[in-house]
C-alpha cells in the first residue's frame, strides 16, 4: 500500500459535469506511532467516465526530515461497472529525486508518453505496452477507498502500472459483524522492480474497515499495516 500513499495527488478541477456523483475522502495517515500527514482522495463519476485527483499533505515533523509530494491526476471510462483508466500524470518529490510521469492508455495498453528524469535501461525492466489490463495507482487508490454497495465491497484484484513497475491489490471476501465489515488485503509486487527492492518484500498484508451507512452503502472508515517498527495506520475523517 506504501505506493498508492505515495502516489496521491492534488491537480486543478475535475473533467466531468458538476452533476456527475462525486465522493471526498479524507485520511489522516499514522506511521510508526507519529501522524505522517493527511491524504485526500476526490472522485468524481457519472454512467460512462471518472475522474480521480488527490492530496497527500505531510506532517510539519515529517516535512523536517524530507521533502516529500505527489501531483497527478487520472481520468477514464466506465463500461458495465469496470473502470478503465484513459490518461495519467504524476509528479513526485521522494526527498532525493523529483520525478514526471505521464502515460496514456489505447485499448486497456499504457502508452508511456513520459518519464522523467531518464536512466539507462536495466535488466529488470518491462514493457509498457506488455501491461495490458492494468490501471494507474491512483485509479487503484480511489477504487479502494469509495463508498460501494455490498455486492461491490472487496472480493477484487485491482492490477497497476506505474510506468516502470507492475504491482497488484487484491482485497478477499469482506466478513461482516452488524454494520461493521472487514477486508483482508494485500499489495504485491510484481514485475520491474530492482533485485534489492524485491528482497526487501513482496507481499504486504493490510486489513480494510469499512462502516455500513443507512443507505446500505459501506464507507470506507481504517486501514491497518503491520510494518517493522510499528503499525501504519489510515483513519477517514
Amino acid at each position: 500500500m506504501k505506493p498508492i500513499v505515495q502516489t496521491l495527488a492534488l491537480i486543478t478541477g475535475l473533467t466531468l459535469p458538476v452533476s456527475a456523483g462525486a465522493e471526498n475522502i479524507t485520511l489522516k495517515l499514522y506511521a510508526y506511532g507519529i501522524k505522517a500527514g493527511t491524504i485526500s482522495i476526490n472522485g468524481a463519476e457519472n454512467a460512462t467516465a471518472y475522474s480521480v485527483k488527490g492530496l497527500v499533505s505531510p506532517s510539519i515533523l515529517l516535512r523536517m526530515f524530507k521533502d516529500i509530494g505527489y501531483k497527478g491526476w487520472s481520468s477514464g471510462k466506465i463500461s458495465k461497472g469496470k473502470f478503465y483508466t484513459r490518461k495519467y500524470d504524476g509528479r513526485a518529490r521522494t526527498g532525493s529525486r523529483n520525478s514526471i510521469v505521464k502515460m496514456h492508455w489505447n485499448n486497456n495498453r499504457p502508452v508511456l508518453d513520459k518519464y522523467s528524469p531518464e536512466r539507462a535501461k536495466r535488466d529488470y525492466d518491462i514493457s509498457p505496452s506488455k501491461q495490458v489490463g492494468t490501471k494507474d495507482l491512483l485509479t487503484a487508490a480511489y477504487l479502494t477507498f469509495r463508498t460501494v454497495t455490498a455486492d461491490n465491497l472487496c472480493n477484487v484484484t485491482h492490477k497497476m502500472f506505474d510506468g516502470r513497475r507492475r504491482s497488484q491489490i487484491q482485497l478477499g471476501k469482506p466478513k461482516i459483524s452488524g454494520r461493521r465489515a472487514t477486508c483482508a488485503g494485500s499489495y504485491k509486487r510484481v514485475a520491474g522492480f530492482s533485485p534489492h527492492q524485491m528482497t526487501k518484500g513482496v507481499n504486504f498484508p493490510f486489513t480494510m474497515y469499512y462502516e455500513q451507512q443507512d443507505d446500505g452503502t459501506y464507507r470506507f472508515k481504517e486501514f491497518i499495516s503491520a510494518a517493522t517498527l510499528g503499525k501504519i495506520r489510515a483513519v477517514r475523517k
